[in-house]
């Protein structure tokens, strides 16, 4: 297994690293044909605001709750002339205070792993960052569910701009009627980073990752009816639902399962939403095991070929609704999809449909777009065999569309509701 080591970069350096790593997270292995933008489009359909590396649902309240200490104390604000300073040292007490908590809890790497801190192998010394903090991590499904009205904006750019207002920004701020500045323009307005949450006076005191009733019934509220009839929030409603989904070890025997169980009630859009995102990833396997049949070819094997032919003799059997399959239904939700990987989408349907009769046609197809995607790093025309392992699967099996990180805030949703 190979390791990362880490040494003293700039924030800006670590961040640039962290988005090349974030891609080697859960869903996480090295998208070597491009379905990254379809894939991602779709996951945003189902669980807005959700991330692969998202871990726990406190994090949404935790990031709040450092602001409005900032905001509302003054020695703070002297302390931390910079906002963005004072939420990043902040957010590292937090982390070694949850990790010290947590690791007291068990010696067993994999429990401690499971219980969602960010950073919890870290220890309390100066420098030993983190690839992303809570803030980067959360900060997109704050704004999505609007625990903070950030406009859309970055972190660092939120914070640099409703710190040092411009005379245009609070124009138009007074001109919408925005609470945020209330109706006094200077600095002591009172909800200064427009958050929508406040903790109460003592939430640091025996910090853990569990939700209390409050914010359950806060975050609950916020699904419901910001990600209506989303995938997210019918797992919040509907129990019969939320049954399967929890002992289901994937997102593709979820939808499977619930789509297949007659006694289950689904909004028809969910219900196109589940097939669609099942049968695309179905379809794209095909893809991911023809790439990995032609590495092996390379090495002299050909581990993958049974496989594959079982997989185009059985594709209209295993994908939920072929008969109606239509990749333009994908392309309308990921609407920033190039349009070489589209052509490439359409295609790979196209021969699915014939029976692949061709396989010098089939791996043109492939052996094209993996060096569209990956340049001169792509495996197949270049022989960049050097990683590349007999009967070893490279790259992308099935699409999990960010379903265990969902299920996993939902879950201390419902043990919040509960307690």
């Amino acid at each position: 297994m190979a390791t990362i080591g880490w040494i003293y970069f700039s924030k800006n350096d670590r961040d640039r690293i962290g988005s090349v790593l974030d891609q080697l997270r859960p869903e996480g292995t090295i998208d070597e044909l491009g379905m990254g933008t379809i894939r991602d489009a779709l996951s945003n359909q189902m669980f807005p605001g959700i991330s692969t590396i998202q871990t726990r649902a406190k994090y949404f309240f935790i990031i709040p709750y450092l602001l409005h200490d900032y905001q509302n104390d003054k020695q703070l604000q002297k302390k931390y002339k910079d906002p963005a300073k004072y939420l990043e040292r902040r957010e590292y007490e937090i982390m070694w205070d949850l990790g010290d908590y947590y690791r007291a809890l068990s010696s067993d790497t994999d429990t401690r792993e499971s219980y969602g801190v960010i950073g919890i192998t870290k220890i309390r010394r100066e420098k030993d960052f983190i690839v992303r903090r809570p803030s980067a991590i959360y900060w997109n499904g704050l704004y999505t569910y609007q625990f903070i009205n950030t406009q859309g904006l970055a972190t660092d750019s939120f914070l640099r701009q409703v710190t040092n207002p411009s005379l245009e920004s609070l124009l138009s701020n007074v001109k919408r009627g925005d609470d945020t500045f209330g109706d006094d323009l200077d600095v002591e307005h009172e909800n200064l980073f427009r958050l929508k949450v406040t903790p109460n006076l003592n939430w640091k005191e025996g910090l853990t990752l569990d939700l209390d009733q409050k914010e359950a019934e806060f975050f609950q509220d916020r699904i419901i009816s910001i990600a209506k009839h989303k995938l997210i929030a019918e797992l919040l409603q509907n129990e019969a639902l939320w049954a399967i989904a929890i002992v289901s070890d994937n997102f593709m025997d979820f939808a499977k399962t619930a789509l297949y169980t007659d006694s289950l009630s689904l909004p028809d859009s969910l219900r196109a939403m589940l097939v669609l995102a099942h049968d695309f990833s179905m379809l794209m396997y095909g893809a991911h095991l023809a790439y990995n049949c032609q590495l092996q070819h390379k090495l002299n094997n050909d581990c993958f070929d049974v496989e594959f032919q079982e997989w185009t003799e059985q594709i209209g059997e295993l994908m939920l609704d072929y008969d109606h399959f239509n990749p333009q239904f994908l392309f309308s939700y990921a609407t920033t999809t190039r349009s070489n990987t589209a052509q490439f989408v359409q295609d790979w349907w196209q021969q699915t449909q014939l029976g692949f009769p061709d396989h010098q046609k089939r791996d043109a197809l492939i052996e094209q777009q993996e060096a569209r995607v990956k340049g001169a790093k792509a495996r197949l025309r270049w022989n960049k065999l050097d990683l590349v392992k007999e009967k070893k699967w490279q790259g992308l099996k099935f699409f999990e569309y960010r379903f265990s990180q969902a299920r996993t805030i939902v879950k201390d949703i419902k043990i919040g509701l509960n307690q």
